[in-house]
């Protein structure tokens, strides 16, 4: 009787539905689920559980060597750093993943925050409700200049299924695409460069990479005083990418001319986080972790997620990352 424990249901919309999980033919599935789970509960909800689903709680060793039951982990999401994956091998345990369900989601969302900032939303969106527009002189209301996306040069930072996604939406609003990644992949419409020609070069910049090691902190100081002073800097990908104490020195001095960014190294983040604070200026948009979270997106989500569980019971391997 396969035991199956979601860690934090929470992370998903409440109205995006998990279809059935069936167990092999003689058994049946026994199915829980939690809204949150803190790290001090994760052993105890997972005692007797065969399969753990987990978007964002930490199954390192110590959680490991305490579950002996656990033979499957199920990440309800595309990056798996919150799990031990060489204890995983060593003891038996599949890892799976979800991945390229928001090659949509994201790549709209990035593009969204670019328009946003070059053409100055916000602010036109304050004159209008302050009352601005109607005292003006004329039929229109002039006040930050506006930038088109066309004819800019967007500076992609990793070039997967994200990154070459967001490369293809900007190349049709007519956007000069130049990218930087671990290998050259061939584009017909987008520029391999260094990341420093990148950064030196672009309008509007977007990280899509992933977070890892040689990626922590990668756009630091030292990165956002090569870029222009108009440049906008996007991120949709992982929070720890940015250097965020460099990034609020980088709109404070006027290094850069604007942040949009989806993700923080803590999230959620404490009310006085300094980028919540900065976000009060007209050239900084917060969005609360929601770039992959179109209905869409996430549907196909659990539909992999339960796609890949149900393999892992009939024995077959389905997405797997260790």
């Amino acid at each position: 009787m396969p035991k199956i424990v979601f860690l934090d249901r929470d992370g998903l919309a409440s109205h995006i539905k998990l279809s059935e999980i069936t167990a092999p033919a003689g058994s049946t599935v026994t199915f829980k689920e939690h809204a949150t789970t803190t790290a001090q509960q994760t052993v105890k909800r997972l005692s007797g559980a065969q399969v753990a689903i987990t978007n964002k709680v930490v199954i390192d060793q110590n959680v490991l060597d305490s579950c002996p039951d656990l033979k499957h982990i199920a990440v309800a999401a595309t990056g798996y750093n919150i799990i031990d994956t060489k204890a995983c091998r060593a003891r038996g345990v599949s890892v799976s993943n979800i991945p390229s369900y928001a090659t949509t989601s994201v790549p709209e969302h990035a593009i969204m925050l670019m328009l946003n900032l070059r053409r100055q939303l916000l602010p036109y969106r304050q004159h209008v409700a302050n009352g601005e527009w109607s005292k003006s002189s004329a039929f229109c209301l002039f006040k930050e200049p506006i930038k088109d996306l066309s004819d800019s040069v967007l500076g992609i930072v990793g070039f997967g299924a994200l990154g070459q996604a967001t490369a293809q939406l900007a190349h049709g609003l007519g956007m000069q695409v130049i990218y930087t990644a671990r290998s050259d992949k061939k584009s017909t419409y987008a520029q391999h460069l260094p990341l420093n020609d990148v950064l030196q070069k672009a309008d509007v910049i977007s990280l899509h990479c992933d977070l890892n090691d040689s990626t922590a902190n990668l756009i630091s100081t030292s990165q956002f005083k090569l870029m222009q002073p108009h440049a906008i800097v996007i991120n949709t990908a992982r929070g720890g990418i940015v250097d965020e104490s460099a990034a609020v020195y980088a709109i404070e001095s006027g290094l850069i001319g604007g942040l949009g960014i989806d993700v923080l190294a803590q999230e959620p983040p404490k009310a006085d986080h300094p980028l919540i604070e900065l976000a009060k200026r007209p050239n900084v948009i917060v969005t609360p972790h929601i770039a992959w979270a179109s209905d869409a997106a996430m549907q196909r989500l659990v539909d992999i997620l339960v796609d890949n569980i149900q393999n892992h019971l009939q024995g077959k391997a389905l997405n797997l990352v260790n």
